[in-house]
């Protein structure tokens, strides 16, 4: 079965996710072993508040892990369809209004501390969508020796250790 979602345009090929991999770890060998994408919460939203000049309106993109409830700003990024199977697909564990909470909560926090506002800004949701992230899993072995698993950002080439 297939799924239809909108992802967050990632670049990173197979052999890239493997080169990234390869090049810091030496004599190992890396292999691709799935691609999954990976469910967030995106929300574009716009601050206005009072400051100490007067007032000042700010954008920003946040990103919520619908998983994890971890919560960031973004750089813009560019969105595309994608027709994937369903098995490489994660499921949200998140609620969007959950999300959203967890967003004007974060972003809030951000704006205060860097417009040094007088007062909590007023905010506006311009857009809000389920996003999904491209990640790549990497297996790297080692003849007679011990592998280890990586997961490896299909857009920003960054990787996190899964297993050793």
């Amino acid at each position: 079965m297939t799924n239809d979602v909108v992802a967050i345009a990632g670049s990173l090929t197979s052999a890239q996710a493997e080169g990234v991999i390869a090049s810091t770890s030496g004599e190992w060998t890396a292999r691709t072993r799935s691609k999954i994408y990976y469910p967030y919460f995106w929300f574009h939203l716009r601050y206005a508040t009072r400051t100490l000049l007067g007032h000042s309106s700010v954008r920003l993109s946040c990103l919520v892990d619908t998983r994890t409830g971890v919560t960031s700003t973004a750089d813009p990024f560019e969105l595309e369809r994608v027709e994937t199977n369903t098995g490489v697909v994660m499921k949200p564990r998140l609620a969007e209004d959950d999300a959203l909470r967890l967003a004007h909560r974060y972003s809030a926090y951000a704006v205060r501390n860097r417009r040094k506002a007088l007062v909590v800004p007023e905010v506006t949701v311009l857009e809000r969508r389920l996003v999904y992230k491209p990640f790549w899993i990497v297996d790297g072995t080692k003849r007679c020796a011990s592998s280890f698993r990586v997961l490896v950002d299909g857009v920003t080439g960054g990787f996190h250790v899964l297993r050793r």
